[in-house]
């Protein structure tokens, strides 16, 4: 399910089976490493979509939380975000590619942030781009599961 109005109405007729919530974190910067930091938010992009098209029905995935790598309040806006979306979502998972986010040892989001080492899909082959997708999305998986399961 995604932040589309028709999926909203669906959620809201099935709400005890759509618990997770999937929101991913997209840094931006324009002065260092600008292509880097593009290439970390599409890879991000390209999982979030991926695992959303596999688990609809059962996760609802946000629209991307865009904000600048030099701010420093980006750990205070996830973690208002994980409060305000908890209330509706059993379970709250934010996927990034960004270090600074997962070297932040915040305490309140141990449990919901997902780091993922960027691969930079820009020159890649299709088959071998869908594989690598594959591999990182079956590792979330995996995680899910063991959130569902507790």
């Amino acid at each position: 399910m995604k932040w589309v109005a028709s999926d909203v109405d669906v959620i809201n007729q099935s709400k005890e089976y759509v618990d997770t919530a999937i929101i991913p974190l997209i840094p931006v910067s324009l002065k260092t490493d600008f292509k880097g930091t593009v290439s970390k938010g599409e890879f991000i992009t390209y999982v979030s979509d991926e695992l959303e098209r596999q688990l609809k029905g059962r996760v609802f995935l946000f629209p991307s939380f865009s904000y600048l790598k030099s701010s420093e309040k980006v750990i205070e806006n996830v973690i208002e975000w994980k409060n305000e979306i908890q209330q509706e979502f059993k379970h709250v998972l934010f996927l990034t590619s960004d270090e600074t986010l997962k070297n932040s040892k915040c305490e309140q989001l141990k449990d919901h942030l997902i780091w993922l080492p960027s691969v930079p899909f820009e020159h890649m082959d299709d088959s071998l781009m869908r594989k690598l997708l594959m591999d990182q999305v079956e590792q979330i998986l995996n995680i899910l599961l063991q959130s569902w399961n507790n």
